[in-house]
C-alpha cells in the first residue's frame, strides 16, 4: 500500500511525462505450442494450493514477511520511485523564498571627513525559475524514470516468485533429508543387526570369517552414511531457516512425506510468456528506459529556454520589508543553444545509443532463457515421470529380492554374502526413489517460475 501511494505522487509530479510504450517484442519465430509437451492453454494460477500442504503456505507466508533479501528489493523499489519524483521535479518551477540582512560601514578622511557612514539594506524575496520543456528532453528523462520504476517492480514481483519457490524447494529437501535419515537409521540397524548374528554364528563356528569382515565393512559403511544423511538434515534445515527470515538453530521440523506430484500443469501458449515473466517484462522496461534516455540526449544538441522571476521588497528599515511601498520585481528569459562543449554532447550520444543496444540484447537473450526455461522443464517432466516409474519398480523388486535372499539363506540355498547383497541394493533402490520424487517435485517447482504465474490466487 506504501508503494502504491508513493506510485500514485510520482505520476503527479511527472506532469505529463507518461511511461514508454512497450518496445518490439523480440524477433524470435515462435511456435503456436510448446514443443516439449502438449499442455492445456489457461495459466498456471496460485500453484501453491496444487501442493496441498498448509504448513508450507504457512512458512512462505513467513518468508515474504522477513526474509531479507526480499526486504532490499522492496526497499530498491523506494529508491526508484523516490528517483523517478526527482526527475519529474524538473518539469516544475522552482520557488525559493529568501530574505537577506547587510549593514556597512563607509568612512572618509580630508577636510570633508565624515567619521563613517553606516548604510543598512534589507531584502524579501521570491525568486522563481523553470527550464520551458519546448522539445521534451524533461520529459523524455521522466518518462524513462517511470520505466525503472517499472523495472523495480517487475524484480520485486520475481523475487516474491523466486522466494516462494525457494522455500518450497527447500521445504521439499528438508523432507527427503528426514526421509533419507530414516532409511540410513533403517540400513545401519539392519547391518548391525547382521553383524550380532554373525559374530555369534562366528565363535560358534558356524560363520566364515569372510562373511564376518563383510558384514562389519558394510556396518561401519552404513554408520558413515547414516552421519553423512544427519548432516544432509542439519544443513537443509538451517537453509531454510535462513529463507523465513530465522537464525539458523536447525529447529525447524519438516512434514512426513513428500507430497503427491499436482496433476499436470497448464502452461499456456509461448507468445504469452512475454507479457506474463517479471525477468522478461523488466528486461524489456529497461529497453525503453534506454530509449528514451537516448532521446533526451540527442535533445542536449537543441536550445534551452529559460524563464527567471523574482519579487518582494527592498528597504534600509528592517520593518519595511512588509511593505507594499518598497515592492519591487523582476522577470527575464534566457535561450541558451550550445556551440562548442568539446565533444561532450555527441559523446552522451553515442554513449546513450551503446546502452539502448545493449538492452536490446539482453531483452532478446532474457526471452531467449526464459523460453528454454519452460521447454526445458517441461520435458524433463516427462522424463522424470518415467525415471520415477521405472525407479519405484526398481525398489519394489529389489525389496522382495533381500526378503528371497534371507528367505533362501535361511534354507540353506544361498550364502551371505548374497543377503548382503540383497540388502544393499535394495536399501540404494529406497534411496534412489526418494531422491527421484523430490528431483520430480523441484522440476515442477521450477516449471512454474518458468512460466511466471502467481503463487497465490490474492
Amino acid at each position: 500500500m506504501k508503494h502504491l501511494s508513493y506510485s500514485l505522487i510520482t505520476l503527479c509530479l511527472a506532469g505529463c511525462a507518461t511511461a514508454p510504450e512497450p518496445s518490439d517484442a523480440p524477433n524470435i519465430q515462435l511456435p503456436s505450442a510448446w514443443t516439449a509437451a502438449a499442455t492445456g492453454k489457461g495459466e498456471a494460477q496460485g500453484w501453491l494450493k496444487d501442493l496441498n500442504s498448509p504448513k508450507l503456505e504457512a512458512l512462505i507466508a513467513e518468508a515474504m514477511v522477513y526474509n531479507a533479501d526480499l526486504q532490499r528489493v522492496t526497499a530498491v523499489l523506494g529508491q526508484t520511485i523516490s528517483e523517478a519524483r526527482l526527475s519529474g521535479a524538473d518539469l516544475m518551477p522552482t520557488a525559493n523564498l529568501g530574505i537577506d540582512g547587510a549593514r556597512q560601514q563607509i568612512s572618509t578622511f580630508g577636510p570633508n571627513s565624515t567619521g563613517g557612514v553606516i548604510f543598512e539594506n534589507y531584502d524579501l524575496g521570491l525568486d522563481l525559475s523553470w527550464e520551458i520543456d519546448l522539445w521534451g528532453r524533461l520529459r523524455n528523462l521522466t518518462s524513462a524514470a517511470l520505466a525503472r520504476v517499472e523495472v523495480s517492480q517487475a524484480e520485486l514481483y520475481a523475487a516474491r516468485l523466486s522466494l516462494a519457490a525457494q522455500v518450497a524447494k527447500a521445504w521439499f529437501n528438508l523432507i527427503e533429508a528426514e526421509q533419507q535419515v530414516a532409511e540410513a537409521t533403517r540400513t545401519r540397524d539392519a547391518y548391525g543387526k547382521n553383524l550380532n548374528t554373525l559374530e555369534s554364528r562366528f565363535k560358534r563356528g558356524l560363520a566364515q570369517g569372510l562373511d564376518l569382515r563383510r558384514t562389519r565393512t558394510l556396518a561401519a559403511s552404513a554408520e558413515a552414511d547414516l552421519t553423512t544423511r544427519e548432516r544432509s538434515l542439519d544443513a537443509a534445515k538451517r537453509n531454510l531457516e535462513v529463507l523465513l527470515g530465522r537464525y539458523p538453530e536447525a529447529a525447524v521440523q519438516a512434514s512426513k512425506g513428500l507430497p503427491d506430484l499436482p496433476k499436470p500443469i497448464l502452461a499456456g501458449i509461448p507468445a504469452d510468456l512475454i507479457q506474463r515473466r517479471p525477468d522478461v517484462i523488466a528486461a524489456e522496461r529497461r529497453l525503453a528506459a534506454a530509449d528514451k534516455d537516448l532521446q533526451a540526449r540527442k535533445k542536449d544538441l537543441l536550445p534551452r529556454i529559460s524563464l527567471t522571476a523574482s519579487g518582494g521588497t527592498a528597504s534600509q528599515d528592517f520593518e519595511n520589508l512588509l511593505d507594499s511601498d518598497f515592492s519591487i520585481w523582476s522577470l527575464a528569459a534566457n535561450i541558451s543553444q550550445p556551440i562548442f562543449q568539446g565533444g561532450r554532447i555527441l559523446a552522451n550520444i553515442d554513449r546513450s545509443a551503446s546502452i539502448s543496444e545493449q538492452a536490446r540484447a539482453v531483452y532478446l537473450n532474457t526471452a531467449l532463457r526464459a523460453y528454454l526455461e519452460v521447454e526445458t522443464t517441461l520435458a524433463a517432466e516427462s522424463y522424470l515421470k518415467t525415471e520415477y516409474t521405472q525407479l519405484r519398480a526398481a525398489s519394489n523388486e529389489a525389496s522382495a529380492a533381500e526378503l528371497q535372499a534371507w528367505n533362501n539363506y535361511r534354507n540353506g540355498t544361498t550364502d551371505f554374502l548374497n543377503v548382503l547383497d540383497s540388502q544393499r541394493t535394495a536399501a540404494s533402490a529406497r534411496a534412489r526413489l526418494i531422491n527421484a520424487n523430490n528431483i520430480l517435485l523441484q522440476n515442477r517447482i521450477d516449471l512454474y517460475l518458468a512460466l511466471g504465474g502467481p503463487f497465490t490466487n490474492d
